[in-house]
């Protein structure tokens, strides 16, 4: 068609000749801008109606900078996780596989970067699974080697990373975690903010903080919690002084600590009153016994009634580090009570079955609270704990034949699990 003059005569004419202008005027679209068009249009369906696709699209940034960094596979936000509104995350250096699996192409290791701003690096040599993803945060499994995590502080988040047969509950914060599974070691060290960490060796739940290193080795059964900033001349980390080898926190009394539990490591912050900061945000700097303080300074029966959910779950958090275990609980029911139909009301009936856990014959109302857990979040980001505790406090009060049931299903459900060494054992025994 010759469009340089003359009548351009009907409007279909004139429409042909327009389209053919913008043609001829525009370059060929290149295979890159024909991904991330198709990148935007799979994102404008996700949010119309609930797609189940786990494909993965292509997407390689424009700019020379980050040409070089290497390519970013961005994976639908739904793949990992349940529903719309997952966080959405993209990974350099490698690619993820079936069940999550994280394959790396860089000798450098793997970055899982996400769009708030949070990054878990695998490092070298690691194997790593990220296990699921929601609009809260993600779950990554390290299953060897070491990987370094940053959070960015928010309102509601929830991280968890699983390092051997240990879950370490991330707030905002900076650390590294490493599992050596030929030495059955795990060691954290901390940078900033807080994690706890619960694992085999004890039925409570650890906190480390900001310039602290924890050392586990599940063989000699030993726990170390120290200052990283504190070594002595060889480069090795001593002790804090006064400090022995600490086991995890366990069950205290009723007002706090048991007799004979290890002396909590204090803050290294200052006693101020916490003023304008809430609780969540101290909790994210490791601030617990402002926290506590506080709370007791309101009064605990108005400061729980008058908390808002975010709040209610830092305080029983920070109690549930400083053992004590009656205010945990207490904060715990008020979030379901107050905040029935959020998650973190859900997530309390598993935190409570693991306070139930550190009491005295414990066990069946444990179960109770794990039961309400897996049947209100069966797909909720405790749900392996929650199972894999359930199996453990069954064969505790009722015994192996009635643990068997549960730790088969384990194995339907989580074959890959922090618990399934454990359920083989119970299935395959005698």
């Amino acid at each position: 068609m010759n469009v340089s003059g003359g009548n351009l005569g009907t409007p279909t004419s004139r429409l042909e000749a327009m389209t053919h202008l913008a043609r001829m005027s525009s370059a060929p679209m290149t295979p890159l801008q024909r991904m991330e068009g198709l990148q935007v249009v799979n994102g404008r369906l996700a949010n119309r109606k609930r797609l189940r696709a786990t494909g993965i699209v292509l997407s390689i940034l424009g700019t020379a900078a980050a040409a070089t960094a290497g390519v970013l596979l961005v994976r639908s936000p739904t793949s990992l996780g349940k529903g719309n509104g997952a966080l959405a995350y993209q990974i350099q250096g490698g690619e993820i596989g079936d069940g999550g699996y994280i394959r790396s192409s860089d000798p450098a290791g793997s970055l899982l970067h996400f769009a708030e701003g949070t990054e878990l690096r695998l490092m070298a040599g690691a194997r790593g699974r990220l296990s699921s993803v929601d609009a809260r945060g993600a779950r990554l499994a390290i299953e060897e080697g070491a990987a370094e995590v940053k959070v960015t502080p928010r309102p509601g988040a929830r991280w968890l990373v699983d390092a051997g047969p240990f879950l370490i509950t991330v707030r905002g914060t900076v650390f590294t975690a490493a599992w050596d599974g030929a030495t059955e070691r795990l060691d954290i060290h901390m940078k900033k903010g807080l994690v706890s960490v619960t694992g085999p060796l004890a039925d409570g739940v650890m906190a480390v903080r900001a310039g602290q290193h924890l050392s586990v080795n599940v063989r000699t059964k030993e726990v170390l919690l120290r200052q990283i900033d504190q070594t002595t001349d060889d480069g090795d980390e001593e002790a804090l002084p006064g400090t022995e080898p600490a086991p995890f926190l366990g069950a205290g009394s009723a007002g706090g600590s048991s007799p004979s539990a290890p002396a909590p490591v204090r803050s290294s912050r200052t006693s101020a009153a916490l003023g304008a900061r809430s609780w969540s945000a101290a909790l994210a700097a490791g601030d617990l016994d402002s926290i506590l303080r506080d709370a007791e300074h309101k009064g605990w029966r108005r400061a729980i009634a008058r908390a808002n959910s975010e709040d209610l779950a830092a305080l029983a958090d920070a109690a549930r580090y400083r053992r004590r275990n009656d205010i945990a609980r207490r904060a715990l029911l008020a979030e379901r009570e107050r905040f029935p139909r959020s998650s973190r009301a859900s997530d309390s009936a598993f935190l409570l079955g693991r306070l139930e856990e550190t009491s005295p014959a414990g066990e069946s109302r444990a179960l109770r609270w794990y039961d309400l857990y897996l049947k209100e979040a069966p797909s909720g980001a405790y749900s392996s704990e929650a199972l894999g505790r359930k199996m453990t406090a069954t064969e505790r009060a009722e015994g192996v034949a009635s643990a068997r049931l549960v730790a088969e299903e384990y194995l339907r459900r989580f074959p890959t699990g922090t618990y399934a060494g454990a359920a083989r054992a119970l299935r395959d025994g005698p």
